[in-house]
């Protein structure tokens, strides 16, 4: 969504704690959410108008404890939403994160796709509901939430629903929560990396593509953070 005519938003530092936006038939909305300041319970609300599109992109790679929970509602014939997350969980970090959207008008769209790393004694939760409503027809739906389990006693949760009313629509869902692959450790070792190394480089690939909608000042924050010793054990 990079062009002049799209209406832009950035909460980079402290995040609020509520947020109800609407966007406006026709409109084209860009909201971005980097936040360095510690959140703890934050619920969004989004309101999505005829031909109208939303993209939320959500950074998550400081320390905190806390609760994530925003809702799209596309209630405009042709509305369409994106949402990307990228979080990390360190520590003894214990988050969770819902986003969901609600279809409501026919020939809406929309794509939520949520990634994660979990390390130390943290806890990863991904949850979230795509709903279409009836008489939401032609309307398509996606929800894709992964979380990679860094250590022992890291935790991760993966469970995206659907709830679907309508039956001319096309709705998909996946939800993985895995291990950190020891082949791709052990490649990266063989070549010569330390093994901490190798392990913020592998948790960076995994969330870089979230961050790869941010600026060079924004990415480059979310790599130091990552990669500025939040791995030792």
């Amino acid at each position: 969504m990079e062009n002049s005519s799209v209406r832009r938003i950035d909460y980079f530092g402290a995040i609020p704690n509520t947020l109800d936006l609407t966007v406006g038939a026709g409109e084209r909305l860009l909201v971005r959410f980097l936040p360095k300041v510690a959140f703890s319970d934050v619920r969004y609300r989004f309101q999505v108008g005829e031909n109208a599109s939303i993209e939320v992109v959500f950074a998550d790679v400081i320390g905190h404890s806390g609760h994530f929970e925003s809702e799209i509602l596309l209630e405009g014939e042709g509305s369409s939403a994106q949402w990307f997350l990228s979080s990390f969980a360190s520590s003894g970090d214990k988050k969770s994160f819902a986003p969901s959207v609600i279809h409501l008008a026919p020939n809406t769209t929309a794509k939520v796709e949520s990634y994660g790393v979990a390390t130390g004694e943290s806890r990863l939760d991904f949850s979230g509901v795509s709903e279409i409503r009836k008489y939401a027809r032609k309307s398509k739906t996606r929800q894709t939430a992964k979380v990679i389990v860094f250590d022992p006693k890291s935790d991760g949760r993966s469970a995206p629903m659907l709830k679907i009313g309508d039956n001319d629509v096309e709705a998909s869902h996946a939800a993985v929560v895995g291990r950190l692959n020891e082949d791709h450790l052990y490649y990266l070792e063989s070549r010569g990396i330390p093994r901490d190394e190798a392990r913020r480089l592998i948790a960076l690939g995994y969330l870089l593509p979230v961050a790869s909608r941010f600026e060079e000042r924004e990415r480059k924050f979310v790599e130091e953070t990552i990669m500025g010793g939040l791995f030792h054990d």
